[in-house]
């Protein structure tokens, strides 16, 4: 009998235990996002959207995408270089950059004329989609990976929309005040079954690094992933900005002693659990990011941490509330959803707080932007 997209895949991780004698965490979330055709954002399905497990802020109104191409001109006349580069890395179905492309194109042609807008993105399912999506900007191209580039060669704009947060992670737990990591096992019935096992010295030096904290008994994550990716982008730009959107903390609020177990969760079906285990490749795993590791190993690699904020200050700087006022101007059905759209990027218990905005550069002179122009106040959750 065939097996199911779900069971080859278990099957292949299994096999992987078995070889190794175990593995940790962070290679079966690995597997199970990305293993060829078979993981979970490299299998050939849909998943975000109303029919998926997630929505981005793209897919809500393309006022996200506008101011940020709005942002993206502002830096353009400030680096004042062409050609001018606009690098998405992980675009998914290619709606932000379509709304980000359909701002500049028709607002600033010049701008458009001399932009070369690049993604990253290594899904042979998602480049189909995203071809298709974007067929009318001829300007667009397509690489697999950051390191594809020339070295230094990139002048412009770096960023990404929900991208750390899907990387692979390595989860510890402190037991009697030592650090130890979590590996899967299987028992004699082949059920999955965690142990812990001594940490790698990389994991114990980036605690040290950073300073953090993990109080006793806590079972969180640490993102080797994120800290290696984030310095291979500092080492291709050669002058502008990255600017990172995701949902995340400083160290000095997510390890905090109330989040005990972490912030690691899967989300199948709009739903979310932490049955890690079950639904393999079906099922997006996440955690939230680290701002205060890109920040430190982003300098280290030669980025300047030009400021930290949220989504809802970010986009409100950019010129969102002329958004919702023209809107409101319209007084018509369409105009009314949009509104309760857009509520949604800013508002506390939607994305506006939860997501978060680090703009970091590097060869720029006066490098303060638009969308740092007011910031919330410095609470731990913002302090880098």
């Amino acid at each position: 009998m065939k097996l199911t997209g779900k069971e080859e895949l278990v099957k292949v991780i299994k096999d992987r235990i078995k070889k190794e004698k175990g593995i940790s965490f962070r290679d079966f979330m690995d597997m199970a996002l990305y293993y060829p055709e078979l993981g979970y954002y490299t299998s050939p399905k849909a998943k975000i959207g109303g029919f998926g497990d997630f929505f981005t802020a793209s897919e809500l109104d393309p006022a996200f995408g506008e101011l940020l191409g709005k942002q993206f001109v502002e830096i353009y006349n400030k680096l004042n270089e062409k050609p001018f580069q606009i690098v998405e890395i992980g675009a998914g179905k290619g709606y932000l950059a379509h709304d980000i492309l359909k701002y500049i194109k028709e607002n600033h042609p010049e701008v458009y004329k001399n932009t070369e807008y690049i993604l990253i993105e290594k899904s042979p399912y998602h480049i189909k989609l995203q071809k298709e999506i974007l067929k009318d900007f001829e300007i667009v191209r397509w690489v697999q990976d950051i390191i594809d580039f020339e070295d230094e060669s990139i002048t412009g704009v770096i960023f990404s929309n929900e991208l750390f947060d899907a990387f692979p992670v390595h989860i510890i737990r402190k037991v009697n005040g030592k650090i130890y990591e979590v590996y899967i096992e299987l028992d004699e019935e082949e059920n999955v079954k965690e142990v812990l096992r001594e940490p790698s010295e990389e994991i114990i030096k980036y605690i040290k690094e950073l300073n953090i904290n993990i109080p006793e008994g806590m079972q969180t994550e640490i993102n080797l992933d994120a800290k290696d990716y984030i310095q291979k982008i500092a080492k291709k730009l050669k002058k502008g900005y990255v600017i990172t959107i995701d949902y995340g903390y400083p160290s000095a609020e997510l390890y905090k002693p109330y989040r005990m177990r972490g912030t690691l969760l899967c989300y199948h079906k709009h739903r979310y659990s932490e049955n890690f285990y079950e639904n393999v490749g079906l099922q997006d795993i996440t955690s939230h990011v680290n701002f205060s590791a890109l920040s430190y190993y982003g300098k280290i690699a030669g980025l300047e941490t030009t400021g930290f904020t949220d989504q809802a200050h970010f986009l409100t700087n950019l010129g969102l509330m002329d958004i919702f006022a023209q809107l409101q101007e319209r007084d018509d059905i369409e105009a009314y959803e949009r509104i309760n759209r857009l509520k949604t990027l800013v508002l506390p218990k939607g994305m506006g707080e939860k997501f978060k905005v680090l703009v970091q550069h590097k060869n720029v002179e006066n490098p303060q932007i638009k969308g740092l122009e007011i910031l919330p106040f410095m609470s731990d959750r913002y302090k880098l």
